[in-house]
């Protein structure tokens, strides 16, 4: 069935420009150009659109308030480490009012794998004299004698203190993060309370990036699995870099379908990127913004119909498998491909008409 494309470049226009600030000033000349030579051709300008960037004015207010918040904490608790993670970072949101994680790291103490994965490293040739440090720098590591589970309780409860001090809105009964509503500028930053994880492979190479974090959880008053978010967006910004820009502009465009679905699709944000940084650069680095619709429905489909190709696809970090084991999440994936299946339609019947006139 043909979308209503008016419509969807409605709810676009308003996502990306929640304020309707003339476009004529918003947009870069270049784009502005680019849509106007499209005319009457609404799937086109809804797809190019859909991909396109949050303009730099509404995400640069999204980290004025990021950091107004940080600046709160950091005059409780200056030694801690404080980093955003998700789709702002990344440039990945679609949203011109989204949302931004902060992150407070506690840095008296870390949890890490396995000492002996260390030692196995430790023992391999051709390593430098500075990585030899940095692992005997864990492996000789004395334990923590603190309560790592009750000095993230303080730091969390002191920061709820805080923040309901500073700031109206403020909902702190949330498990894995505070909820601060800003006014000025509106926004919501989510505050995640957290200790560093270092892996095998972040001490090698001394990345900062690479250093894993474990959310501290306050119902359970524990630490859960490590993760690694700032790998995760360091990775989209590199292979996108390598593509020119193409991987997140099937991310989120792919994200603007789910968002524009009339039904609720479970397919998270987690879940798009990973299924679009899977696919091989030569498949798309040169590829138009209208091709790109063919290959991800390509990637898409053969993700429904082979079992075998769909459980190998891994996070974007490689911590876990996306789909397997996971029927669940299958059935949510055909729902997007059904919507990417209208898109590629109507994409392909316009290409018609415009072959048919000229």
């Amino acid at each position: 069935m043909k979308k209503n494309y008016e419509l969807l470049i409605q709810r676009v226009k308003q996502r990306s420009n929640p304020n309707a600030i003339d476009e004529s000033v918003l947009l870069e000349k270049s784009f502005s150009a680019e849509l106007k030579g499209l005319y009457d051709k609404k799937v086109l300008v809804y797809i190019k659109r859909a991909m396109q960037g949050v303009e730099p004015v509404y995400t640069s207010n999204t980290l004025v308030a990021g950091d107004k918040v940080k600046t709160q904490l950091k005059n409780l608790y200056p030694k801690l480490d404080y980093k955003y993670q998700g789709s702002v970072p990344s440039n990945t949101h679609i949203r011109g009012y989204s949302d931004i994680d902060l992150v407070q790291i506690g840095g008296g103490f870390y949890a890490h794998d396995d000492r002996s994965n260390f030692i196995t490293e430790y023992q391999k040739p051709n390593l430098s004299q500075d990585q030899k440090i940095r692992l005997c720098e864990v492996i000789n590591g004395a334990p923590y004698l603190g309560n790592s589970n009750e000095d993230l309780k303080k730091i969390r409860l002191n920061a709820e203190e805080v923040l309901t001090k500073a700031y109206k809105e403020v909902n702190i009964l949330k498990a894995k993060s505070i909820e601060v509503n800003l006014t000025n500028p509106k926004r919501m930053v989510d505050v995640v309370t957290a200790s560093w994880y270092k892996s095998v492979e972040a001490v090698l190479s001394a990345n900062d990036y690479e250093n894993g974090i474990q959310i501290y959880n306050k119902e359970k008053n524990h630490r859960l699995n490590a993760d690694f978010p700032f790998l995760k967006i360091h990775l989209i910004n590199k292979k996108d870099s390598d593509v020119n820009g193409r991987l997140k502009k099937m991310i989120r465009f792919l994200k603007t379908l789910k968002a524009d679905s009339d039904i609720e699709i479970d397919f998270s944000s987690f879940d798009i990127s990973s299924v679009c940084y899977n696919i091989e650069k030569i498949k798309y680095y040169d590829k138009s913004y209208d091709a790109l619709v063919h290959v991800l429905h390509e990637e898409l489909d053969r993700i429904a119909i082979d079992s075998v190709y769909r459980d190998t696809i891994q996070s974007i970090d490689k911590s876990e498998h996306i789909f397997r084991d996971k029927p669940e999440k299958i059935a949510q994936l055909k729902l997007l491909l059904d919507e990417l299946k209208i898109i590629r339609e109507d994409l392909f019947k316009d290409s018609l008409v415009k072959r048919f006139l000229s």
